[in-house]
């Protein structure tokens, strides 16, 4: 029995796709961890201050469908219940 690698999460494979192929980033992290963190966490404070605004309007919009939709099988599961009995 072999043991195939494990699957590569989303995040991963986002990170995969943006450094070059060379660049082995996990390693990176796992040698300098302040400094990796300090690293992200200013790009995300630079991407978050120039598209902060569309950011948070795509996830509002985002969440705002999924409630919408969650309601509406709600009420047309109760709709065709109450049309059973």
């Amino acid at each position: 029995m072999t043991d195939s690698p494990p699957e590569r999460s989303f995040e991963q494979k986002v990170v995969d796709d943006l450094l070059p192929e060379e660049l082995e980033w996990e390693e990176v992290v796992r040698a300098y961890p302040l400094c990796s963190l300090a690293l992200v966490a200013i790009g995300g404070f630079l991407i978050g201050r120039k598209h902060g605004r569309a950011i948070v309007a795509a996830f509002s919009d985002s969440a705002t469908e999924r409630v919408t939709s969650l309601l509406n099988d709600v009420f047309d599961s109760d709709i065709l219940d109450s049309d059973v009995e």
